[in-house]
């Protein structure tokens, strides 16, 4: 049985640092989309995010078909799971299984870079909606189309321990 590829040519092989739509704020969390679950079937995303110093990714949270993948490229990255906060350095992954409360964030004064891996894919979708910038009800909207809980209540303590934000100018 052959191999089915997933992309159209050799030079899709190959993702260079300046390829990648990037969108989200520039004062929060940007993200790079390197791979679209249209291009793998759906069983894959992979999003760079480029978190700013103390920033925060998105409101704690649930999804109910994805699991997420967070290898930490540069910097230093908070998470928590559950209630129980545990914070990565380079070359540390965090695994982020469905179902599961979490978030992250960038609790240092320097930039963090990860990279996300998605499975299956779709998620990266609601990233692009959310980049773009939303309202508080468009947010909610949003997550229950794909599937997703948001608590903004949990979201706050870490919001005023750490001192994080969402970021507000929207880079497109």
């Amino acid at each position: 049985m052959p191999i089915r590829r997933w992309f159209t040519h050799d030079s899709n092989r190959v993702i260079r640092p300046s390829q990648g739509e990037i969108l989200g704020p520039i004062d929060g969390v940007r993200d790079r989309f390197l791979i679209d679950s249209h291009q793998t079937e759906g069983r894959l995303a992979v999003v760079e995010h480029l978190l700013a110093p103390r920033s925060i990714a998105a409101p704690v949270h649930r999804h109910h078909l994805e699991d997420e993948f967070t290898f930490v490229i540069e910097g230093k990255l908070g998470a928590i799971f559950d209630g129980v906060e545990v914070f990565a350095e380079p070359g540390d992954l965090i695994l982020k299984p469905r179902g599961e409360w979490h978030t992250f964030w960038n609790p240092s004064d320097k930039p963090t870079r990860v990279l996300e891996l998605i499975t299956p894919g779709g998620l990266e979708d609601f990233f692009r909606e959310i980049d773009l910038g939303v309202t508080d009800e468009e947010l909610e909207r949003l997550a229950a189309a794909a599937q997703c809980d948001v608590d903004m209540q949990q979201t706050g303590p870490l919001l005023e321990k750490y001192g994080l934000t969402f970021g507000r100018e929207v880079a497109h």
